[in-house]
């Protein structure tokens, strides 16, 4: 395996979607000269034991970043297509916020094939390129709204991925990863504690 492939395999990949599915989307920090996009997170979590913890906001930075793009679009019921907003990399975390926290819907971020960014790749609202190389990973998510019909995609480009709280304490990836699987596994078994008022119940 290709070592500056860093923390991600393909069992932690799919790990890692797991754990980011339906967390709550709370801002973006990028540093351009230094190649790091911090995205915040309220994610879905369960310990091994005990009740569900009061605070599970958490930062993932993501390094080596080589580019950044977005679409941030709007479609009213009247519009024949989308019309594309202007945004910028600096305005991004704003754009983000204006969701007032959006969840990230789906179960597919890392490294997930190209379908989706070809729709949206031709309705661009900035792409900026950091870095000339190629990156190892990308991440890809999304921002709706229900009743004003506003949409953003982000796609990111970069090589590592680390997972910390608020106060900059890592937390191991394998641990990041087993608290959300716990979540879900505990969500369609029924347990009271994977509830959220946006996560369907289980059938």
């Amino acid at each position: 395996m290709n070592t500056s492939r860093g923390l991600l395999d393909s069992f932690d990949i799919n790990g890692l979607n797991t754990a980011l599915s339906e967390s709550t989307c709370l801002g973006v920090e990028v540093d351009t000269a230094a190649g790091r996009l911090q995205l915040a997170l309220e994610v879905l979590t369960l310990p091994t034991d005990g009740p569900a913890p009061t605070d599970t906001k958490v930062l993932l930075t993501f390094t080596g970043v080589t580019r950044v793009a977005a679409s941030l679009r709007i479609q009213r019921w009247d519009d024949i297509d989308p019309r594309v907003l202007p945004l910028t990399l600096d305005q991004l975390d704003d754009a983000i916020e204006s969701f007032g926290g959006g969840g990230l819907h789906g179960w597919e971020f890392i490294d997930l094939d190209d379908s989706g960014w070809t729709l949206w790749s031709e309705l661009l609202s900035f792409d900026t390129v950091l870095d000339q190389r190629i990156a190892a990973h990308v991440i890809e998510f999304s921002q709706e709204e229900g009743i004003d019909p506003r949409e953003l995609d982000v796609r990111v480009w970069f090589d590592k991925i680390t997972v910390t709280d608020l106060a900059g304490q890592e937390i191991p990836m394998a641990e990041f990863i087993e608290g959300g699987r716990r979540w879900w596994a505990a969500h369609d078994s029924g347990d009271a504690r994977a509830t959220k008022a946006d996560v369907a119940p289980p059938l």
